[in-house]
């Protein structure tokens, strides 16, 4: 049977790597999840040829791809296996198939494509022409047709969570991260979504799980796992799309599982009675996306049509139901100034989160906002996209330095009015280890209050995102789990695409 590695540089399930993991395990093929600390590069690559792999999968999200991209021609040349690149970077950009890192591109959702690749090397087959699949062969590139259907989210096993518990970080959590579904249905103009979307054939792509499928994977990783699971946090860009559906979802969550919770909110069509069966639910945090305060910049260059007025009124109910919630601004949008900023403060008192969570704008590739004639002018040229969100601001506006700042202090100068003034002085001044510090600080406190993460993992988050810059660039983690150790019995072939050239001229693309 094949066995598969798969390869990641962020300390945080991926939930498509689960996915695919319980599907190729169902059928009898072996894999491992190894993560590379990128201190020792050398180490990440002996604990792979130790491991074997006939396939290694790199999951592309933009921040990542020079990482992937390094450590994939060392895969080619050292473990002899075939590197596959997934994920959204690679939809955006299948061209990646012409880096000398890549063998394979899978252009959509990875479970089946991954499920035929392996049964073609355990039979020492071709998989040249594999739908869903660009393969680089001898004779050039095959870019075979995308997949007829997408994945059937209740069919699906339940994800491979065990595949992460040789890491400490996980297998001590008390927290479960959960994927109810695929999907959103807006198009806001700073997401990748869009891009999906467009993708995978308009809304066809969003897809939830029944509430019924949903509650009984829930039910069995927290069996799995007595007395461990207390708290849990729903990933899905948002949580529901139907109301129907988010009724039944909570009155079986109610009946069944019981534990407090996190999800992100969906806007429109809620009515204060929803807030209410959340709340009962055990709905103890969500997620507010408000994005801005300017409402004439959320509805307009952000895509997002939410008023004002709509997100008052919920965070009122939440207020009222006792549910915390985080909010969302964006810093580096072209034409703010530090003195807008100061001025939508108002608007997030009067919302109030519990947190207030900045993050920099970053045009990724295809997203609608990147394309705005207003970004262009400002995207700096050859600079790589940052693994976090929070330290670096991507364009070059102008005040850059003081904007950079500000958004670190921007969560106390909402919560702590009297803080305003001296804190917005003090962006003038060339003190910014001053700022990372406070943001550490208070950083720490959401990934507590929200992630409900141990002392331990909290410990890595604060390390890799907030007190020290120079991990934004190194996502250094704390070990990489413990080496895998093959068994004198296995051995390992590795193959690579030798397909007639018949066969390569008979594919073709499929838009």
């Amino acid at each position: 049977m094949a066995k598969v590695a798969m390869c990641q540089d962020v300390m945080v399930e991926y939930m498509g790597f689960m996915s695919i993991s319980a599907v190729l395990k169902q059928a009898g093929h072996t894999v491992e999840v190894f993560f590379d600390d990128q201190l020792d590069e050398d180490r990440f690559i002996a604990e792979l040829q130790a491991f074997r792999p006939h396939a290694v999968l790199f999951s592309i999200l933009s921040p990542s791809l020079s990482w992937s991209l390094r450590l994939g021609r060392r895969v080619r040349e050292e473990c002899g296996a075939i590197t596959v690149f997934g994920n959204v970077h690679v939809i955006a950009c299948p061209g990646l198939i012409d880096d000398e890192a890549v063998d394979i591109v899978c252009t959509g959702e990875g479970e089946f494509p991954m499920l035929a690749l392996c049964k073609a090397i355990d039979e020492g087959t071709s998989y040249a022409s594999i739908d869903g699949l660009w393969v680089k062969t001898p004779a050039g590139v095959i870019k075979n047709r995308a997949c007829d259907d997408l994945v059937d989210v209740d069919a699906l096993p339940f994800h491979d969570r065990a595949m992460y518990n040789k890491y400490g970080f996980f297998s001590h959590s008390t927290y479960l991260r959960v994927m109810a579904g695929r999907g959103c249905p807006f198009r806001c103009s700073f997401c990748m979504n869009p891009v999906l979307m467009d993708h995978f054939g308009g809304k066809r792509y969003l897809r939830k799980r029944s509430p019924e499928g949903a509650i009984r994977e829930i039910e069995e990783t927290i069996r799995s796992q007595p007395g461990k699971i207390k708290f849990l946090f729903f990933i899905d860009e948002v949580f529901w799309v139907k109301n129907d559906w988010l009724h039944e979802f909570l009155d079986l969550y109610k009946k069944r599982i019981s534990l407090p919770f996190s999800a992100n909110f969906r806007f429109g069509g809620i009515t204060e009675d929803d807030i209410k069966l959340l709340a009962e639910a055990g709905a103890s945090n969500m997620i507010l996306a408000t994005e801005t305060g300017d409402e004439e910049q959320r509805r307009g260059i952000m895509n997002k049509p939410v008023t004002n007025e709509q997100i008052f009124r919920i965070a009122d109910w939440m207020h009222k139901y006792g549910i915390s919630f985080a909010s969302s601004c964006f810093f580096g949008l072209p034409g703010d100034t530090v003195a807008d900023h100061v001025a939508r403060l108002e608007f997030y008192r009067r919302v109030n989160p519990t947190y207030l969570w900045t993050t920099f704008f970053q045009p990724y590739p295809g997203i609608d906002l990147a394309k705005h004639e207003g970004i262009a002018p400002f995207i700096p040229e050859q600079k790589e996209f940052a693994l976090t969100l929070h330290t670096d601001m991507y364009l070059d506006l102008p005040d850059r330095a003081r904007l950079v700042n500000l958004k670190k202090v921007y969560f106390l100068c909402m919560k702590f009015p009297w803080l305003t003034k001296p804190l917005v002085a003090l962006t003038k001044l060339k003190c910014d280890w001053f700022f990372t510090f406070v943001f550490g600080i208070h950083f720490a406190y959401y990934v507590f209050r929200f992630e409900r993460v141990s002392l331990y993992q909290l410990f890595v988050h604060v390390r890799n995102f907030a007190i020290n810059p120079f991990l934004r660039q190194k996502q250094t983690l704390s070990h990489t789990g413990r080496p895998y150790t093959p068994s004198a019995k296995q051995t390992t072939t590795a193959l690579r695409t030798v397909s007639p050239p018949s066969e390569v001229q008979s594919q073709h693309m499929h838009n």
